[in-house]
């Protein structure tokens, strides 16, 4: 029987919101990620002149934040979900995902950043629309001690760019996945 195992986070809000991080134990959750300062994807300016001038945003979106310390949880209303300590984290898995498989579409719309966030006490499971974002966070996990997995060998590939890596991953992702548990078909 399966059991979810306990989390590492320390849940600071109300049960309801925990559920967020129960869902990113067990499936892959869309998150924004912001790693020292910088947010993935970066916010759309806003269009409400109102909602300018006040220096609010009418997008509101889940983030994971992640500091030198510690990683946090954020609900779109700008709630503390949970956090723990950046050494609970044992190992960070970067890899992409297929989301739309359509003839003319623009490769580089075609796959999702995913990440995974492996502890002793449980694993987290995030998906985010920039896949700028990976580089980043093996950035950000070197400098602070964490290992990475990359089974895709998506960190070469993105030193061009992602405008010419989204060709070629469009063209070997088949030959990419195989054998690494990652879906080889549109999710």
């Amino acid at each position: 029987m399966f059991k979810p195992m306990a989390s590492v986070f320390t849940n600071h809000q109300i049960a309801g919101h925990y559920r967020a991080i129960e869902r990113a134990q067990k499936c892959v959750v869309p998150f924004h990620f912001e790693i020292q300062g910088q947010e993935y994807p970066k916010p759309k300016p806003e269009r409400n002149w109102l909602r300018r001038l006040s220096g609010t945003s009418s997008e509101k979106y889940a983030m994971v934040e992640l500091t030198p310390t510690k990683v946090v949880l954020w609900s779109p209303e700008g709630r503390n979900l949970g956090e723990m300590p950046l050494s609970a984290v044992r190992r960070i898995q970067i890899g992409a995902i297929r989301c739309h498989v359509t003839e003319g579409l623009d490769p580089r719309h075609a796959f999702r950043a995913t990440i995974f966030v492996l502890t002793d006490s449980g694993n987290y499971y995030f998906a985010n629309s920039d896949m700028e974002v990976l580089p980043a966070i093996c950035k950000f996990a070197h400098e602070h001690q964490v290992p990475v997995e990359d089974p895709l060998r998506l960190i070469p590939l993105l030193k061009v760019g992602w405008r010419v890596a989204a060709v070629t991953l469009h063209e070997t992702y088949a030959q990419l996945v195989a054998h690494t548990g990652y879906p080889a078909d549109k999710v």
